[in-house]
């Protein structure tokens, strides 16, 4: 077995008990020991996302809200790289905590290939923007659209804005009349739920946690983020495992959601429920559930599976939040993998290795 060289060193023996608590919840063979090449092994997370504030999203036109039509509905629909985007950013200022990440990079803006080897590039991808050849990193963690349960007419809410002069009024002093500046804008209400699917076609346990605590972390969504209440938050309701992913989006809970009413609660079973009926394996939080999944798989499932529960990786995450000094070495653990998969790919050179990490701020 080939020993593998350490760039950034990292305390192994935290990595390691981290890992094990890991493993406890979703089997080692989903992960990769490092990045390189993958297998037909996925894990999908199931999120809800709750509008907590109003929010806007919007594309093409100024003033509406994105909508398609599913069936004999129009729902509000949320693409991927409005959610991806924020979270990413927060990826990023977690890295910038842990000075795991070059300072002179900016979101969205990599001026050299050895920029990228760094955590938040290598697991939500990244290109360089200035150099003559163009080199990118594929994501490792794949967003999907999310689409509302409800029809667009029982969520959204136009509110009327208008432009202030310089005196904070409506009054125009040099016409001697009012302004004329008033506008419409579509917004999301608090309080509606957003199905969504992440998956993470085999990554490392390390970019696995550094993605749910970018999630878990990002509460600002959608346009004028500014001037906007914190206005989402962030479930994760459950966890299938898988050979190849499995065959459920959004758009088709959406489909087929067929209640009046819609609570976390219901829109959490009924999610996981579909999320049952075509996963190998499924994790959530709930007693009942994992009971059914019992009684449903006697032959194939083992009582270690049946006793994984979701909250335990809610609590794992919890405690790495709580605990700066493992997590940092998780990050430590992330930029070294970074750094080797680079050089591997021949992306950067290895004798560039030392200056790069004397420019870092590794804390």
């Amino acid at each position: 077995m080939m020993i593998e060289k350490k760039f950034v060193e990292y305390d192994e023996k935290v990595i390691g008990e981290i890992r094990e608590e890991l493993y406890k919840i979703i089997p080692k063979e989903y992960f990769q020991e490092r990045f390189g090449k993958r297998t037909p092994n996925y894990i999908k997370l199931l999120l809800i996302r709750e509008t907590t504030g109003y929010l806007i999203i919007r594309s093409t036109e100024p003033d509406e809200v994105i909508s398609t039509e599913i069936g004999d509905k129009e729902v509000v629909v949320i693409p991927s790289r409005k959610l991806k985007a924020r979270e990413k950013l927060t990826g990023l200022l977690l890295c910038r905590k842990f000075g795991v990440v070059h300072p002179d990079l900016e979101y969205n803006f990599i001026k050299q290939a050895i920029q990228l080897a760094n955590p938040n590039s290598l697991v939500f991808g990244d290109s360089v923007t200035e150099e003559r050849e163009a080199i990118g990193l594929p994501a490792r963690v794949l967003y999907e659209w999310s689409y509302s349960l409800r029809p667009k007419n029982e969520i959204i809410e136009e509110l009327t804005h208008n432009a202030l002069s310089e005196e904070g009024t409506m009054w125009d002093k040099e016409r001697g009349s009012y302004r004329e500046s008033l506008y419409d804008v579509q917004y999301v209400k608090p309080g509606v739920y957003f199905p969504q699917f992440i998956v993470f076609p085999d990554i490392t346990p390390e970019g696995f946690l550094h993605v749910l605590i970018s999630i878990m972390k990002t509460t600002r969504y959608g346009a004028q983020t500014n001037v906007m209440d914190a206005n989402m938050r962030n479930y994760v309701v459950a966890i299938a495992l898988d050979q190849f992913e499995p065959a459920i989006s959004s758009y088709m809970l959406s489909r087929e959601w067929n209640k009046d009413k819609v609570t976390l609660e219901n829109a959490r079973e009924y999610a996981i429920k579909k999320l049952r009926e075509c996963s190998k394996v499924v994790i959530s939080s709930e007693e009942k559930t994992n009971e059914k999944l019992k009684d449903n798989n006697k032959e194939n499932k083992n009582k270690a599976e049946l006793k994984r529960n979701l909250q335990d990786l809610l609590n794992l995450i919890n405690d790495l939040l709580n605990d700066e000094s493992k997590l940092r070495e998780v990050y430590k653990k992330l930029l070294n993998d970074s750094i080797a998969y680079l050089i591997e790919c021949k992306i950067i050179k290895e004798g560039d290795i030392a200056d790069y990490l004397k420019d870092l701020d590794i804390k």
